[in-house]
C-alpha cells in the first residue's frame, strides 16, 4: 500500500506589527495591570507616531486583507465580502505560489541589510495568465518578509536613498493578474504601490484601484510573514490551498482587517492531484452567517 502523502499546514501570518512611515510602531501596554499572583491583566495596544503621539490602530501594519471598500467609496466593504461563495475572501481556495526572493541577479531584485528580495514584480516574473487561469488565487513571495518578520527595536527606515523600497506591482503584473481572472493576489509586503516620494514620504499608483475596482473584484492580501518556509520545510510549493480567516468583528464599514493566512500542500505531491481532492473536500456547498 502507498504511504499517505504528509498535509503540510504553514502559517504565512505575521507574528507582530511592521511599523514604518505609514504606519505607527505599535506599543503594548497594561489596561489592568496585574496586581499579585493571581491578580487580574488586561493589556491593550496603542499606535505611535513618529512624533511620539498615540494614533489609533489600523489593519494596515501586518497581515490583512485589503477590500475594494479601502480605495472605492462605492465598493464592498468587509461585511459585503465575508460568507460570500464567490469570494475568497474566508474560505480556502487553489493558489499558485511564485517564489521571487534570494535572486540578485533577478530583474526587480534590492538588496537591503544582507537580504536580497523582489521589489519590483513584473509580468516576466509570473506564471502566463493561461497558467493562472487554473487557480482562485496568487500568493507571490518577494523575500521582504525576511525584513519584515525581523521584530525591530524602532520603526523600519528608509534606506540611505531615502526610499523604503517596499516590493510593489508594477502595471504589466497587475495586467497579467487581470488577464487571468484571479481574484485574490497575496504577497509578503506591506503594500502594493510604489513609493512616489521621499520628503514628504508618499506612495501611490492605480494598482489598488485597478484590483479593488475591477468587476469581479481582485481581493489584496498584504502583509504576509513566510520567511523561513523553505528552511522549515525543506522546500517552497508551487500550489496550494490558501486559507484567509479574516477579523470579523466591526466589519461593516471596514475597509481592510487582520487576518490569519494559512497555506496547506502536500509534500511529494508531484502532479497536484491530492491537492485538488483536498480542494474539493474542503468547498462547501452553502456559506452562511
Amino acid at each position: 500500500m502507498a504511504k499517505p502523502l504528509s498535509l503540510i499546514r504553514y502559517d504565512l501570518t505575521l507574528p507582530h506589527y511592521f511599523g514604518y512611515a505609514p504606519a505607527p510602531i505599535v506599543d503594548t501596554r497594561p489596561v489592568i495591570p496585574r496586581q499579585g499572583e493571581r491578580g487580574l491583566l488586561m493589556r491593550g495596544e496603542f499606535g505611535i507616531k513618529e512624533d511620539g503621539d498615540l494614533r489609533p490602530i489600523v489593519a494596515h501594519n501586518t497581515t490583512h486583507l485589503d477590500v475594494p471598500f479601502h480605495f472605492i467609496e462605492t465598493g464592498a466593504d468587509l461585511a459585503a465580502v465575508l460568507n460570500q461563495p464567490g469570494l475568497p475572501a474566508d474560505r480556502p481556495c487553489l493558489a499558485r505560489v511564485v517564489n521571487l526572493g534570494g535572486r540578485p541577479e533577478q530583474p526587480g531584485s534590492y538588496t537591503r541589510g544582507g537580504v536580497t528580495y523582489c521589489e519590483v514584480i513584473t509580468a516576466d516574473l509570473l506564471p502566463s495568465a493561461e497558467t493562472l487561469r487554473g487557480y482562485e488565487a496568487l500568493v507571490v513571495l518577494t523575500g521582504f518578509a525576511r525584513i519584515t518578520s525581523r521584530r525591530p527595536e524602532s520603526r523600519y527606515t528608509p534606506d540611505t536613498d531615502g526610499s523604503y523600497h517596499v516590493p510593489h506591482l508594477s502595471d504589466s503584473a497587475v495586467a497579467r493578474i487581470l488577464e487571468s481572472g484571479v481574484r485574490l493576489l497575496a504577497l509578503d509586503s506591506n503594500t502594493i504601490e510604489p513609493q512616489t516620494g521621499t520628503d514628504p514620504v508618499r506612495f501611490g499608483s492605480d494598482v489598488h484601484f485597478d484590483l479593488l475596482g475591477h468587476e469581479p473584484p481582485v481581493l489584496v492580501v498584504e502583509g504576509l510573514g513566510g520567511a523561513q518556509l523553505e528552511e522549515q520545510v525543506g522546500f517552497v510549493p508551487e500550489e496550494g490551498l490558501l486559507h484567509v480567516i479574516a477579523r470579523r468583528v466591526n466589519a461593516s464599514g471596514a475597509d481592510a482587517a487582520h487576518s490569519r493566512v494559512f497555506l496547506y500542500f502536500y509534500r511529494g505531491d508531484g502532479d497536484g492531484a491530492a491537492l485538488r481532492r483536498l480542494a474539493e473536500t474542503l468547498t462547501a456547498e452553502e456559506l452562511h452567517g
